[in-house]
């Protein structure tokens, strides 16, 4: 057997070379739960990233109110600023133990928020306030509900009491 000289191995390998096909780099897709409709554009939502506790990522897409994102049990603040854009949706990284949403771009471009014309710095007291507007509001709302099921029971009763009444049953 002949050995090649290092000069014919290196041909060789620069002839072979076309042949193998490089790989696809795949794209990153969003999941479908995630993804925003123009619909639902015009009703205010918007693509979260939420970074779990244990590093985990879930993709979903949540209703904007008062400046506020609920996600499950927690309610989180929203500012223009952390609101960035993916294939021209609104998309923002919201940490579950965080009040507000990590801005990646904060630490390079060193951006200070304020309240009331005093600035804050890169602190998490910002969106305290919109929060318990927010928890407020869902909490008028389930009263408001418990309030309409006690009345229509009540009506349901007094129906029955006022019908007997009158059949003499």
């Amino acid at each position: 057997m002949e050995e090649k000289s290092l000069k014919e191995q290196l041909k060789e390998i620069n002839e072979k070379l076309p042949e193998v096909k490089n790989p696809k780099e795949k794209k990153f897709k969003l999941p479908w739960k995630a993804r925003l409709g123009k619909a639902k554009l015009k009703k205010g939502y918007i693509t979260v990233e939420v970074i779990n506790e244990n590093k985990e990522i879930d993709f979903k897409r949540e209703p904007i109110g008062d400046g506020t994102v609920k996600i499950g049990d927690t309610i989180h603040a929203i500012d223009e600023l952390d609101v960035f854009t993916y294939k021209g949706k609104p998309f923002a990284h919201i940490p579950k133990t965080k009040l507000n949403p990590w801005n990646p771009l904060s630490d390079y471009l060193n951006t200070e928020r304020t309240y009331d014309g005093k600035r804050l710095g890169k602190n998490e007291i910002y969106g305290q306030k919109y929060i318990m507007a927010r928890m407020k509001a869902d909490f008028i709302k389930t009263a408001k509900k418990i309030g309409w099921g006690a009345t229509i029971f009540i009506l349901a009763i007094i129906g029955i009491i006022a019908y007997a009444f009158i059949t003499g049953k």
